[in-house]
């Protein structure tokens, strides 16, 4: 596999108000179908993952995730009608572990991003792009993060332990080579969590 580099896109999610308690989770919310507006900061780091079975057998994250409680939002697109589901644990004003899945219009699961730990920005009203982006490395730097990232139709995964003032450690490798990898939670555990969760 060609060493290239891979640059990391934080999907930028709102907060939401807590649901109250309950005992059954929280129905997902369902926003409407209107153009989604700057969702997504590149964040300017590249580097070069690791590659080969044993590399990714490996790689240990430096987050353990959680999946107590959980907040569900989903948003239908206009345009294409895909679907993007966004799942936080243990809510979404003090998320520690944020999921997000893509489904085409067809309901085929075509993405799943994994983001653990890492420090919320702090991002005010009236910030420029250019601030925002600032804000978001800031946020980056001050605490350690795992994500782990599904592309289903190119069957590639990448796991990465970044921030919090160390390296950048990285794997590439196959969904099927990391999807029940047990060092990583294994992933299709919280895959599935996301999906009862959100009904979908």
């Amino acid at each position: 596999m060609s060493r290239t580099g891979i640059v990391i896109a934080l999907t930028v999610v709102a907060s939401c108000r807590p649901a109250p308690p309950s005992s059954a989770p929280p129905a997902p919310t369902t926003l409407a179908s209107e153009p989604l507006v700057r969702t997504t900061v590149m964040i300017g780091e590249s580097f070069r993952p690791a590659s080969g079975d044993s590399a990714v057998r490996a790689f240990r994250p430096a987050v353990a995730p959680v999946d107590s409680g959980g907040e569900c939002r989903l948003t239908r697109t206009s345009g294409n009608g895909a679907t993007i589901v966004s799942a936080n644990f243990p809510s979404f004003a003090a998320a520690h572990t944020r999921i997000s899945l893509a489904f085409d219009s067809a309901g085929k699961l075509v993405r799943f991003s994994e983001m653990r730990g890492g420090a919320r920005p702090r991002l005010l009203p009236g910030m420029t792009d250019a601030q925002r982006d600032s804000a978001m490395r800031a946020a980056e730097v001050s605490a350690r993060s795992t994500s782990i990232t599904f592309d289903y139709p190119m069957d590639q995964a990448v796991a990465a332990n970044r921030g919090g003032g160390l390296p950048t450690q990285a794997v590439i490798g196959s969904v099927r080579a990391m999807e029940n990898l047990a060092a990583l939670g294994p992933p299709t555990t919280r895959l599935a969590r996301a999906r009862r969760l959100c009904s979908v």
